[in-house]
């Protein structure tokens, strides 16, 4: 009898821990694992990948990263979505996997399993020594800005709202890393980037008497991107261990960089030696504000998977914003693109 009795506590006892699993959709993998990181380019706008691994975040998850560098966001998407392992992860965003899933179907459907950027992150930057004071003195003015990237996209975007025709600017492309020197030196007008950027110039162009200026998307109603930590989908639906682990570990990197900005570059300068560590900590601390919407007080009040939850409603009324203006034909259903599985609610 007493034998029964504990036997029926035990299945209890398992179940309850299979009930608090799926509700979470998270625990560790039992093993380590190796997952593959594909960064979009050395930046800051994602420190927390590097000091989750430089604190212990991914090995207390079980998990062993494989940092891949790649030029920007929307090539480090795609490595997600090629990466035969499966097991790929990237600081990317929801349209992105709109973009890939519209332009080719036969590609393997992503997921985001951790929501981040909430506010459109790109931002048009120019000396004011330029005489640019509004959208419309962009007219006769050279841009520079690397082909084919999200910020592209929205600089297009961005000209078409202002009533500035594309043939009324000259567009230049230019890498990410050399559109500092390209404005400085004056070979154009202003450039396109994300926000985080106007941190570090600035601090170039005090040092040579210059004064920077510049036009946020977000202050002009453009529709975010929706950051996400992307993956794909049978990750999150054959691993989902795998998948919580990451999204795990960089809600739990965020949070740090979040409450203590400074040791976060530290551990991010360490592993990506040669950076400036004050500019590095001046774009993150703008990324946080302009890009996050974050502060610190609020966030040590949170927990690190409340970071990662996902605005329903916020993501519902922007993906059809993005439909409209990146002319994608494809219809999604929201939830097809995010899953608040590995998050909890605010």
């Amino acid at each position: 009898m007493h034998r029964g009795i504990a036997a029926w506590i035990v299945v209890v006892v398992v179940m309850i821990g299979v009930a608090v699993a799926d509700r979470t959709g998270f625990s560790s993998p039992s093993i380590p694992v190796t997952v593959n990181d594909y960064v979009g380019g050395i930046t800051s706008s994602a420190p927390q990948d590097w000091a989750a691994d430089a604190q212990g975040f991914f090995a207390k998850h079980n998990l062993k990263v494989n940092f891949v560098i790649l030029e920007g966001t929307s090539q480090a998407v795609q490595a997600v979505a090629a990466d035969r392992t499966g097991r790929a992860f990237v600081q990317g965003d929801i349209l992105d996997e709109m973009l890939l899933a519209d332009k080719n179907p036969s590609a393997p459907p992503l997921i985001g399993i951790a929501g981040n950027e909430p506010r459109n992150p790109v931002a048009l930057i120019f000396l004011n020594s330029s005489g640019i004071k509004s959208p419309a003195d962009l007219a006769g003015k050279t841009i520079g800005v690397p082909t084919g990237s999200l910020s592209e996209q929205y600089l297009d975007i961005f000209l078409q709202k202002q009533g500035i025709a594309k043939d009324k600017v000259t567009v230049q492309n230019i890498g990410f890393g050399a559109l500092h020197p390209a404005l400085m030196q004056k070979r154009v007008d202003a450039i396109c980037e994300f926000a985080r950027g106007l941190a570090s110039l600035d601090i170039v162009a005090q040092q040579q008497g210059q004064k920077v200026g510049s036009f946020l998307f977000g202050d002009y109603h453009m529709p975010s991107p929706l950051g996400a930590v992307v993956v794909q989908k049978s990750l999150v639906d054959k691993d989902p261990a795998v998948a919580g682990a990451i999204a795990a570990s960089l809600n739990e990197g965020l949070h740090l960089c979040v409450i203590n900005p400074e040791q976060c570059i530290k551990d991010f300068i360490a592993k990506n030696p040669g950076r400036d560590y004050d500019q590095t900590l001046a774009e993150w601390k703008v990324a946080l504000k302009a890009q996050y919407g974050l502060d610190a007080a609020t966030v040590q009040k949170m927990k690190p998977a409340q970071l990662g939850w996902f605005d329903p409603q916020l993501v519902s009324a922007t993906l059809p914003e993005l439909r409209t203006m990146f002319k994608i034909s494809k219809i999604f259903t929201p939830t097809t693109l995010y899953t608040n599985r590995f998050a909890e609610h605010p």
